[in-house]
Order: C-alpha cells, then sequence, then structure tokens
C-alpha cells in the first residue's frame, strides 16, 4: 500500500504547565504519541520533546489524532510561531502525518469535519 503525508496547521497546547521546562524555536520538529496513562482524559495525545511530554494536541481533534496513531500512522509536530494566549498558553504549529494513503484522506476529511463543527458550536 501505498504511504502518503499531509499536514494539519494547529497548535501544541499547556504550554503554561511546560513553559519551565521547554522553550519553544520556530522550526522545533516534536515527537507526538498517544498518552495512555491520563488520568483526565482518554484520548490525549501528547507532545514530546526528547520522550519528556511539553503539550498536548488541542483536545477538539485529539481522538481523531489518536485513532490515526492507532492505526499505524505518524505524527510529527514542527513549531511554527511564538506562543500565545489562547486556551491557555499555545504554540502555533503544523502537525505532519504520515501512513497509508486510504487512511490519510480519511483522517483528514475528519479533521475538517471536526474543526468546522468547531467554528460553528
Amino acid at each position: 500500500m501505498d504511504m502518503s503525508s499531509a499536514n494539519f496547521e494547529s497548535v501544541v497546547r499547556g504550554h503554561h504547565i511546560y513553559k519551565s521546562i521547554w522553550n519553544p524555536a520556530v522550526g522545533e520538529r516534536l515527537d507526538v504519541s498517544i498518552e495512555r496513562d491520563n488520568a483526565h482524559d482518554r484520548y490525549a495525545v501528547s507532545v514530546q520533546r526528547d520522550s519528556v511530554i511539553v503539550g498536548h494536541v488541542p483536545r477538539e481533534v485529539a481522538k481523531v489524532f489518536k485513532a490515526f496513531i492507532t492505526h499505524g500512522g505518524e505524527v510529527a509536530c514542527e513549531v511554527t510561531g511564538r506562543r500565545k494566549r489562547g486556551n491557555g498558553l499555545e504554540v502555533p504549529c503544523v502537525y505532519h502525518f504520515k501512513g497509508k494513503d486510504k487512511i490519510i484522506v480519511g483522517i483528514m476529511q475528519l479533521l475538517k469535519l471536526t474543526t468546522a463543527n468547531k467554528m460553528y458550536s
């Protein structure tokens, strides 16, 4: 099966919690993985630097990210801007998805629907 890639502009959430251990730099690449032991959110997906959590994927799209990773996809995060106020302190980024063609298409459609629904609710 062919592999594809896609990008999704978003943010790393929770920087206000991790600012003492992480100073984001534009262009920095971070790992993204399911956070299996998060007692507050069973769909939590963490953003990590050197295996240390420095933030999270926004809750609105975390379920979609988790499904993608569970089905063999890979996600990386690239910092694109300086931190800003949003839902706490957020760091602008692009999430890079890599996986099977069919799954990439489905995930991008889900992300588009999820973020469109958020804008109108």
